[in-house]
Order: C-alpha cells, then sequence, then structure tokens
C-alpha cells in the first residue's frame, strides 16, 4: 500500500470536505462520494457496442472478421463513454489520485450496464461460468499506487456475477511504459509484449475469461493477456472495460 499517499489523501479529506466531481456538491461526511447519486444518474452507459480493433458497430462487441487475425481478444463490453468529461475526472482521480474509493461510482455504472445488457440485449454475462481476471500490474508499480484498479473493478464485477474470481491467473512479469504516456498507435501496439504470463498450475482449459481493465485504447494490452490465455487453452476472452478512449 502506498501509506504515504494514503495518509495525504485522509488529511485532505478531513481539510477539505468531499466534493461531487460533477456538480460540486459537498458529501457526507459518514459516507464520502466523489460522485453525487444525481450526476452517476446522469451519466449514460455506451448502448453501441464496437470491434476492439478498426472500432466499427459490432453486436455485443464481438471482434469483426477483418480484426480476427490481429486480435485475440473474442468480444469488447464497454461501460460508458471516455468523451463524458465525468468519466475522465472519475478514472484520473482513481489511477493518478490514487483514490480507491472511486470503485463506488465505477461499481453502480457498471451495474447499470450489465442490468441493460441483460433486459435490453438478453446477454447473459455470467453464462457459462465464466473467470473474471484484472489486468495485473508489475509489482512495483502496484506497491507505488497501493492498488490495482483493475482489481477492484473485476471484484466488484465478480461479487455482481456471483462467480469464479480469479485475481492471480495472469502475472505481469516486466515493468512496461503506462500506455497513457505513449501517444504513437503503433507503439502503443508493441508496448504490452511479452509481458504476461499464466500463473502456473492454474488450468483454464476450455474456459471462458473475462479479462477486466479500467480503460481501454487500442485494446493491445487486453488482447496480449487474450493471447497468452489462448494459448494456455483458454475458449474464449471477453473483455470488459469501464470506458474506452
Amino acid at each position: 500500500m502506498n501509506y504515504p499517499q494514503t495518509v495525504l489523501n485522509l488529511t485532505l479529506d478531513t481539510i477539505f470536505p468531499v466534493k461531487c466531481l460533477g456538480c460540486g456538491k459537498l458529501s457526507s461526511q459518514k459516507q464520502p462520494s466523489y460522485v453525487c447519486g444525481e450526476c452517476i444518474r446522469s451519466i449514460p452507459i455506451k448502448k453501441q457496442s464496437e470491434c476492439v480493433g478498426c472500432k466499427a458497430t459490432s453486436p455485443l462487441g464481438q471482434t469483426c472478421f477483418n480484426c480476427k487475425k490481429d486480435n485475440y481478444l473474442d468480444q469488447l463490453l464497454i461501460v460508458t463513454d471516455y468523451k463524458n468529461p465525468l468519466i475522465v475526472k472519475v478514472i484520473k482521480t482513481f489511477k493518478y489520485r490514487l483514490i480507491a474509493n472511486m470503485i463506488g461510482p465505477i461499481s453502480l455504472l457498471t451495474k447499470k450496464y450489465i442490468l441493460w445488457l441483460s433486459t435490453q440485449k438478453k446477454y447473459q454475462i455470467n453464462s457459462g461460468s465464466p473467470l473474471i481476471v484484472p489486468v495485473p500490474l508489475f509489482y512495483r508499480r502496484l506497491n507505488w499506487r497501493g492498488f490495482n484498479q483493475a482489481e477492484l473493478i473485476a471484484k466488484s464485477l465478480a461479487n455482481m456475477l456471483q462467480t469464479n474470481y480469479q485475481p492471480d491467473l495472469l502475472l505481469r512479469i516486466k515493468e512496461s511504459k503506462p500506455q497513457a504516456d505513449i501517444s504513437d498507435k503503433s507503439e502503443r501496439i508493441k508496448n504490452p509484449a511479452n509481458i504476461f504470463q499464466l500463473n502456473k498450475g492454474v488450468m483454464i482449459k476450455d474456459r471462458t475469461v473475462i479479462m477486466v481493465d479500467d480503460i481501454c485504447t487500442t485494446g493491445a494490452t487486453l488482447n496480449e493477456c487474450a493471447r497468452v490465455l489462448k494459448e494456455n487453452g483458454a475458449k474464449k476472452v471477453v473483455g470488459l472495460v469501464f470506458a474506452r478512449g
């Protein structure tokens, strides 16, 4: 855990009461929330699914025929749109201000999206008891940050679906440059290559795996995870991200 940052956040929250990132309304001190209920309800979920490769409209985010040769990910599910200014604030507060309780509004929006998939699209994401797996962080970054934001989302999702949660299924064995620090698309695609491996002794043959992350841009990180999983016997790999940039 990043104790200095945690102490700093607690101190700042004591001196400066938590305000909603959207409307600026003061939050309850007993249950501080960075996004109030009204603002959460105002955020639309993403109802137009797209291919992970070309971003063309695709039924339930299935990887299109033309992109299958370059993508191991079978499907991409996106909770909400990164173009929403409030979503940008939520993600940046989560990742860079190291505020772990941002998982609250993220979980609520994810639940809203899962419910929409079930009721409007008749798609049951937990069909077949999939494994819910977060994209792992390298241990040095995890120690610095104090938590893995993808792991918090994945754990929340597994609790919602009452299905298998496997936080250690994949290991990040090499440190790589953060994708957000790379502007060139071709470099983003190359950056995650060969940085993951399957945890020894874990059997995933013929299983469906749902890889969870906070944000997806080119899809390179999810695809590298999917490659490792497929090469070790996974039947299907679905990506679920909070937003896509």
